[in-house]
């Protein structure tokens, strides 16, 4: 999942100069086979490789929403000699977050396990380093950015032509518009498929108030937990499998 795929980019622009406001649709592209380790790797033949979602971001000239249409968990179909196999892999879904990026809040809502969470605090900083290189997709003029931590290298192509801070998910803080995200050489991308730069009624963007309040380090332990009682229950592996003969 190079950054190829980037070209591929659909841009339905109103306003380009000076607009603040618009509605960005993401598609997001996860490996799942990179993520199937160790006693794992036996049931890669049986799950398709990539996962595919959709995600909007919304913003107008001082908050943000960000939308991810995902599950609890996903459960993957495949078919195999013995019959059909389920295979559910056990995660904290992907959740709505509200930014006010210009006052430094953020809100977090997560759903785990039937249960709803809101996390609240800052926006995510992370040490961006600008490489000078550059790309023209479409209109926009998009900068090179990375970064890297302990378990992923991150890539960011952003535009200085929408001057906004945001992107998808936790990713911004960078002068301009995050269209495209790659973390570890393919294993997750998030890549822009529609910009629609247009007036968005405030009414849309609306901080989450549902859910336990808790720290993200509260939240990133209560998935641990759960994910290790997972792991115990079902011999070591971090999924469910469920046979349909």
């Amino acid at each position: 999942m190079k950054f190829l795929l980037f070209v591929f980019l659909t841009i339905t622009t109103l306003n380009l100069n000076g607009q603040s406001s618009g509605e960005i649709v993401y598609e997001e592209t996860m490996d799942l086979h990179r993520r199937m380790t160790g006693d794992r790797e036996q049931f890669k033949e049986f799950v398709p490789q990539f996962r595919s979602s959709k995600m909007v971001l919304l913003f107008d000239d001082h908050e943000a929403l960000y939308r991810a249409e995902e599950g609890d968990d996903e459960e993957v179909d495949a078919e195999h000699e013995g019959g059909r196999m389920r295979m559910r892999f056990m995660r904290a879904a992907a959740g709505t977050v509200w930014l006010n990026y210009v006052d430094g809040l953020r809100v977090e809502e997560r759903d785990f396990m039937d249960k709803k969470f809101l996390i609240r605090g800052e926006p995510e900083s992370y040490p961006w380093k600008l490489s000078g290189e550059s790309m023209q997709v479409g209109q926009y003029l998009c900068q090179k950015a990375t970064f890297e931590d302990s378990n992923r290298q991150v890539v960011a192509w952003f535009t200085p032509m929408v001057p906004v801070p945001l992107g998808p998910g936790e990713f911004g803080k960078l002068p301009g518009l995050i269209l495209h995200i790659d973390i570890n050489d393919g294993e997750r991308t998030i890549t822009a498929q529609e910009i629609n730069l247009k007036e968005i009624d405030s009414g849309l963007i609306v901080e989450p108030k549902k859910g336990k309040e808790v720290t993200q380090e509260e939240f990133h332990e209560i998935v641990r937990e759960k994910m290790k009682e997972m792991r115990e229950e079902n011999g070591g592996r971090g999924f469910r499998m469920i046979r349909h003969d």
